[in-house]
């Protein structure tokens, strides 16, 4: 019987988990339809696998979309442009894999406007793949691309348009989308779905290249909210990797990332001519790595790139020097080969300022003439550049970030264009950037400047944090690109080392120092050095937690005293006038504020334990007359370690205020007394002798 209850339970669970595994088109009645949707975003021309960067590639996408068949597949835009495979052809080897893959339409980003509005018009024009644009009017008020199309899939009609984002006019060069007005995307989707129902449309798509990111005006979670007649965004600009369902006034907005990391599909089920459910998912390289990568595109990937072999051996100019890009070089000092890129940058873009990092640069050029293959071997990676509004503040935090490890090798270490600067080592990370210089003249920290810099470091890359504060007015090709033609355009060029970057000692002003910043005591010490009781142990440190010796207590004294002239010059064996500390403990001796040793030295050089320096206050202020009134005071945990020839002592620090104890109620009269514990019981002390003296005015 207990035989054939398990046997009965295995076969429930084995009927449990066959429904579980049918497809999906299995889910629905008669009456129910089931639209299987595959969409990418922001590919920016990596159609080839890569492993070690967890990308697809198109062979292993191909096979994946055939396994889905009757599947819509859509790209919601920065396909075409982002590699050398994608440039050398300005977007055609996308196209043509794009077309083998199966892709039915896409949204151009504005990355695919790089090449420019006519190349983009040229390519959809020459390509079966829809390329749907709906809010891009020439100046005659005519779209540039087709605005919708209606596909069948399954047996529903799936109505889609397309939305480019406004931010194109910045995000790529603004010749590009010269003679072009973007119009307002939601009142062109709310007029795209009136025109979609009305030819037929069961279920309305929208293929926008908006993103989620707060810092866009235009995003695709306000259309949705605008616009809930939309069934399904598929999105793309802020390469955000939405990994569940995502619903937004009931419309679903689905976005896979970027560089086909992962793959999106999104089912929808339609009953009578309505979406009744719809969800969406991701599939990750880790997913998908293991299928077979299609021959076809494999074997068309491989021609394209040795069609691509004349474009890297093409000369772009040529240089009188070798141009360092010496990994310990640009990681750690001004090269003439970051000067140059840098230049180039500025070129470009028009801005104030350039700075990017030297671990962008990957390798040296010999002199001689320069090809396309060697500057991408120097500058593999698809970064480009962009401009940032910014203050002249976040500039100097920046540089300070870029050299906060120097001299050590780092890929941070900035180089720049349009500025110059010096830097101490020695000083703290953050203080350490001075005679910084905007086109020969003192920075602002106040004025907000045009920046260059690359992408990478815009997102706080490499740990620029601070770059994220300002606010992105441009974008411009891929750095590789901007230093080929600007170094076409000058022929010859013949970069040096200028002195941008240099290192130097930074002058400090009288009384500040570079080891105080943050510290429990500054305070303290500030006040004492600008009433000139205290000195700095260099011209730039304070050192304030070293300990104090009885020379450097009796001293402090001295000068809060106003370092009155003694009556004699004999004190201690130890001690003679000449020596530094020698007229104050000339001086403390002679009012018995000190006392000598029982060998009759003064020890100016020992070390002072904290019961000391209580003993040589309390003897300083009864110097000063000050009145002691006997009160009860609190005991200290350790109190039974204070000497007895201190205690009284101690206790007058607790009655005037001026000593405390030490966290945990307890004294330490045997530890030694620091520079900022000094520094503090003289901020009290003068402020009590002050106070008295006004009492008695």
């Amino acid at each position: 019987m207990n035989k054939k209850r398990i046997f009965s339970f295995l076969i429930a669970l084995v009927l449990v988990f066959s429904v579980l595994v049918l497809p999906t088109e299995s889910l629905a009645t008669s009456d129910q339809k089931v639209v299987t949707i595959l969409h990418t975003n922001d590919v920016h021309g990596n159609a080839i696998e890569d492993e070690g960067g967890g990308k697809l590639g198109y062979a292993k996408l191909k096979t994946f979309v055939d396994s889905k068949p009757g599947a819509l597949l859509l790209d919601a835009g920065d396909v075409l442009h982002g590699t050398t495979f994608a440039t050398i052809s300005q977007g055609d080897s996308m196209i043509s894999l794009m077309e083998q893959v199966g892709y039915k339409a896409m949204v151009p980003g504005n990355h695919d406007y790089n090449y420019g509005s006519k190349r983009l018009v040229e390519l959809a024009n020459g390509s079966s793949i829809d390329v749907l644009q709906s809010n891009v009017v020439d100046s005659s008020g005519k779209t540039i691309l087709p605005a919708n199309k209606i596909y069948e899939v399954n047996g529903v009609k799936v109505g889609v348009f397309g939305l480019a984002t406004p931010e194109t006019k910045t995000k790529s060069n603004p010749l590009n989308t010269e003679g072009l007005t973007f119009t307002n995307y939601i009142s062109e989707a709310r007029a795209q779905v009136i025109d979609l129902e009305a030819q037929g449309a069961e279920v309305i798509v929208g293929l926008v290249h908006l993103g989620l990111d707060d810092a866009s005006v235009e995003r695709s979670n306000l259309l949705a909210e605008a616009v809930p007649q939309i069934d399904l965004l598929i999105d793309g600009h802020s390469h955000t990797v939405i990994s569940e369902p995502m619903l937004a006034n009931g419309v679903l907005i689905a976005q896979t990332g970027d560089h086909l990391k992962n793959v999106g599909e999104v089912t929808l089920v339609v009953n009578n001519g309505k979406v009744e459910t719809k969800t969406s998912r991701l599939h990750t390289y880790e997913e998908l790595k293991g299928l077979t990568p299609n021959a076809e595109i494999l074997a068309e990937i491989a021609t394209i790139q040795e069609e691509n072999k004349p474009y890297l051996e093409k000369v772009v100019g040529s240089t009188s020097v070798e141009l360092d890009g010496v990994r310990e070089h640009v990681r750690a000092g001004e090269t003439n080969f970051g000067n140059l890129l840098t230049d180039a940058m500025l070129d470009i873009s028009g801005a104030d300022v350039a700075l990017t990092n030297g671990g962008g640069i990957r390798a040296s050029i010999s002199a001689g003439n320069i090809t396309m293959g060697q500057i991408l071997e120097a500058f593999p990676f698809t970064n480009y550049p962009v401009v940032l509004e910014i203050s002249g503040a976040n500039i100097l935090k920046a540089l300070e970030y870029g050299l906060d490890s120097a001299p050590e090798v780092v890929g941070k270490f900035p180089h720049v264009g349009g500025m110059t600067f010096k830097y101490d080592v020695i000083q703290p990370a953050g203080s350490r950037v001075f005679d910084l210089m905007v086109k020969g003249q003192p920075i602002d920290l106040e004025k907000t400047y045009k920046l260059v810099t690359n992408d990478f470091m815009a997102i706080g890359g490499d740990g620029y944090e601070v770059l994220k504060e300002g606010k992105k007015i441009a974008e411009y090709p891929l750095l590789s690109e901007v230093l080929a033609n600007y170094i076409s355009k000058l022929k010859t060029v013949s970069p040096k080392v200028e002195g941008r970057i240099t290192q130097g000692t930074k002058a400090l002003e009288p009384g500040t120092f570079n080891d105080i910043k943050g510290h429990w005591a500054e305070e303290y010490i500030l006040a004492g050095v600008e009433n000139g009781f205290f000195k700095g142990m260099t011209d730039m440190t304070f050192e304030p937690d070293t300990n104090i010796t009885r020379g450097m207590l009796v001293t402090t004294l001295y000068r809060l005293e106003g370092q009155p002239k003694a009556t004699t010059t004999k004190s201690f064996p130890d001690v003679v006038a000449e020596d530094w500390y020698g007229p104050a403990v000339i001086w403390a001796a002679e009012n018995k504020i000190v006392e000598g040793y029982e060998d009759g030295t003064f020890k100016p050089n020992q070390e002072v334990s904290r019961e000391e320096m209580a003993t040589i206050l309390s003897r300083y202020i009864q110097h000063k007359n000050y009145p002691i009134t006997k009160i009860a005071v609190a005991e200290f945990e350790d109190e039974a370690m204070i000497s007895s020839w201190a205690a009284y002592n101690v206790d007058v620090m607790q009655i005037t205020k001026v000593m405390n104890g030490k966290p945990g109620n307890v004294f330490d009269p045997q530890g030694k007394a620091t520079r900022a514990e000094l520094s503090k019981v003289i901020f009290e002390l003068d402020n009590l002798l002050n106070a008295e003296v006004e009492k008695a005015a």
